[in-house]
This record gives structure tokens, sequence and C-alpha cells, in this order.
């Protein structure tokens, strides 16, 4: 326990602090095993379900069921968050994972003769359990630090402890991508989509067992809130929106940054990937590859992020990292400079030395564009862990704990209402010329850099009087972040 609670930071820390962390990881993780196991193949067995094992045809399909998806999440994210503020975390995260274990369920009963409403009521099941998970357990864990960790005033030993979960999550991700396709391939996509399920009721009992407060916080919020505290908290986490230039530049320009990236993840990554690799082997083989920088960024992320002070740093992280603007130019330049190669170009295999192990294959024509990609994910890459940690030490002090679950789920919904109009118009643009589509994400990507970076030139809401005060209600006074004392 030593050597974990020293790599974490927390040599030092209190026990109930150290069980508060470890029990954060251990659902965190489990919940990525539950999630990622099954993301190379689920939209394509999806896409080529609809489009009777067309995956090109099924897409079409894909981008109106995605878009359903996020409607619904739009509709309850923030009232089910307010909910959790309400009731408590534990009870969201429990029905939110017992929801998507429906879901799992039923898209492992999807063929190509399934009817197109089955597939509707998987995704808008899906919307719903997003909506219930989003910003639950993370709410739950940065109440419960700011209480417990009065000591910790400039979130430093807050940005080190995120930062090497991020690590930890990271390389969740890599390694579970391949042991989800063996299982597939083994016995097939469906039973591992019906293992997701199984995972996900274990989440739900586990989350309604584990998430409770420390003692501490318990103090502080002895009294259940009312019903009408219940309309209190859905009015105030709207009003904190705009309670600030601040608050309103940070808030509105981070959640037009992810935007660009749920558009990216949502409609541009595959069939940009499809476009230079051709092959599911390749295609995983190269998202394999890309994420195995992103575990050391991770790890040291919270620990280089001391050295940058958040008002001058976010805005340029921001548009330098991952999914930011000039990864998207960079991107549009390479398809532009590189044309996509036809399907019956020859091709390269790479084995791993001594084995037959099979690791990528790409057409020789792509062997150039496909080198500058990972070479560009592997310089921006971590950008976008340090812009993330950043953000989370200014978020931490400047949310209210009374609103913060319900806050945290208005950042997601927000993200979504700006995202459904993209996706709408890139969906069609992206037939036209994924490079112009590219270049435009990119705009808007970089207007939402210009937000964060005038919202972060105004006075931190704690700096100010007359702000949303939770110890009115809750019985603490919130913590001052201290701006002056952050390394530069």
């Amino acid at each position: 326990m030593g050597r974990i609670t020293s790599y974490f930071g927390l040599k030092d820390a209190k026990h109930d602090v150290v069980r508060l962390a470890t029990l954060y990881t251990g659902l965190s993780l489990f919940m990525q095993i539950a999630f990622v196991i099954s993301t190379t193949f689920y939209l394509i067995f999806v896409a080529e379900a609809l489009g009777n094992n067309d995956f090109i045809v099924g897409m079409t399909y894909v981008g109106v069921l995605v878009i359903i998806e996020m409607v619904v999440q739009t509709l309850f994210d923030y009232p089910t968050g307010v909910i959790g503020d309400w009731l408590g975390q534990r009870y969201i995260l429990a029905t939110a994972f017992m929801t998507y274990a429906v879901a799992f369920f039923l898209v492992s009963l999807v063929t190509t003769s399934s009817p197109f409403a089955l597939l509707i009521l998987i995704y808008a099941l899906m919307g719903f359990a997003g909506s219930q998970q989003s910003g639950a357990l993370g709410s739950w864990f940065d109440n419960n630090w700011r209480v417990s960790m009065p000591e910790d005033e400039s979130r430093k030993e807050y940005g080190v402890f995120l930062g090497k979960l991020d690590m930890l999550g990271w390389l969740t991700n890599t390694l579970i991508l391949i042991p989800g396709g063996i299982l597939a391939t083994i016995f097939s996509r469906a039973w591992v989509f019906q293992l997701q399920a199984i995972m996900c009721v274990v989440i739900s009992i586990l989350s309604l067992r584990l998430v409770r407060n420390l003692p501490e916080t318990n103090e502080l919020d002895q009294k259940r809130p009312t019903m009408d505290e219940y309309f209190s908290l859905l009015r105030e986490g709207v009003q904190y929106l705009f309670s600030s230039d601040y608050v309103k530049y940070l808030l509105l320009g981070s959640m037009l940054v992810n935007s660009c990236i749920s558009v990216w993840s949502n409609l541009i990554l595959f069939p940009m990937y499809y476009s230079y690799m051709l092959t599911d082997v390749a295609v995983a083989s190269f998202r394999t590859i890309v994420m195995v920088p992103l575990v050391v960024y991770s790890e040291r992320s919270g620990v280089w992020a001391r050295k940058y002070e958040p008002k001058k740093w976010i805005p340029r992280f921001r548009f330098l990292q991952s999914a930011g603007a000039l990864f998207f130019w960079i991107f549009a330049i390479i398809m532009i400079v590189f044309p996509v190669p036809p399907p019956e170009s020859p091709m390269i295999d790479v084995i791993l030395p001594g084995t037959e192990v099979l690791i990528i294959r790409v057409p020789v024509d792509s062997l150039m564009p496909v080198a500058i990609m990972i070479l560009v994910f592997f310089v921006m890459g971590i950008f976008l862990q340090l812009a993330g940690i950043l953000t989370s030490r200014v978020f931490v002090d400047a949310i209210p704990n009374r609103v913060r679950n319900g806050v945290y789920s208005l950042f997601p919904t927000v993200v979504l209402l700006m995202s459904i109009p993209q996706i709408g118009f890139f969906g069609w643009l992206i037939s036209v010329s994924i490079p112009l589509t590219l270049v435009l994400v990119g705009i808007i990507s970089t207007a939402g850099c210009l937000m964060i970076r005038k919202g972060l030139q105004y006075p931190h809401p704690l700096e100010l009087e007359n702000e949303i005060q939770d110890s009115d209600n809750i019985g603490f006074e919130p913590i001052l972040d201290e701006r002056d004392d952050f390394e530069t």
C-alpha cells in the first residue's frame, strides 16, 4: 500500500483519503474495461447489421442513431445530474449501469434482420444511461476530496493524482483492445456484448455499496434537500453557467472545443482511418500504437502541469492538443498531400519478430501518411493531457459543491447541444470532402480556444462577492484557490 500511495502522491494522506482514492481508481478502471473492450468492433457490428453486412451502407443509418443517442442524453443529462445532487451519486450510478446492461444485452441480439426500431431503442437506452453516468462519479470524488483535503489549497496533489489515474486509464484502454478482439474471434462479438452487460450489473451493485461520502462530508450534509431544493438546484446550476464572465466564457469555450472532439470521434475518425488503412487489423493496430505514448503522458502530466499557470496555458494547450484546431488542420493537409490509396494497392505486413502475430497491415501508398499521423498523435497527445489537468484544477474550486454534479452533467449536455448540428452538417459534408470538414472543425475549435482565453482574463468566481455560496446550505466555507501560489 505504501508504494501505491506514493505513486499517487498520497504518501502522507489520511486513511480515509487513501480509501477514497482507491475506490475511485478501482471503479473508474472497471468502467473503462466494461466500455472499451468492444470499441474496435461495436460501430462496425451495428453498421454491418444495418447495411446487410455492408459497413459503408450501414454508416448512413449509424449517423441517425448517434443523433438520437445525443438528443436523448441532452434531454436527460442535466436533470439526472441534479437528481444526483438531491439523492446521492451512488443511486444515479447504480441505475445508469443497469441501463447500460440492458442496452448491451439488446445489442448482442442484433442481426441483419433486426428491425431498425430495436437499434433506436438501444441507442436511446445508451443515451439515457450516459445522461445518468456523466459527472456522477467525478462529482462524488471531488466533493469528498475538497472537504477532506483542505491542506491541498492549490490542488497540486489533486492534479498529480488525476494524472496518475489518467495514465492507468490509457494503459487499460491500450491493453483491453486486443483481448476484446480475441474474445470476439474465439466466441463472437455478441458474446462480448453479453460480457459487457454482466460487468455493468456488477458495477451497478458495487456503486450502490461503495460510493458513499467520507465522515467529514457527511457531517456537512446531514440534511437531505427537500423537493423545493431539488428545483432550486436545477435553477442554480443553470444560473451558475452565466454567473460571471469567467464562468461563461471558460465553460462555453471548453464545451465548444470538446464538441469538436465529439465530432471527430463520432463522425470523422473511422472514415479517416479506413481511407488509408482499409482493414480492421490495420485500424486496430494503429489505434493501439497511438495510445502507447498517451500512457506515459498521462502518468507524467499531473507532475508536469505544476509548472504551468492555467490562465496562460489552458487556451494554448487546447489549441495544440490532439483533436484540437492545429491537429485537424494538419490532418487536412495530410489528406491533400497524400491522396487516399485505392483498395487494390499492394499491402505491407509487419510481423512480430519470432512469431506469426500480425502487428499491422497497411497499403504501400499509405505508409508515409500513416507514419505522419502517428507522429502527430505522439507530439500532440501531451497537450491534451496537460490541458485536462489544468482545467480540472480550475474547476474543482470554481464550482460550488451544492450544484457540482448538476454542473458536471451540464458540461456534456452543452457539448451534445453543440455537437448535434455539427454532426448533422458535417455528416453531409464528409461525403463531399473530408479535408474541408477537418478545416471547418478546426476553425470551430479555434473559436472555443479564444473563448477560453477571454474567460480566464476575468477574475476567478471565488475572488468576487455575492457569488453562489454553497456554504449557505451545506455548512462549510469554500476553499480559496490562490492563483499566486501556482508554479509558472
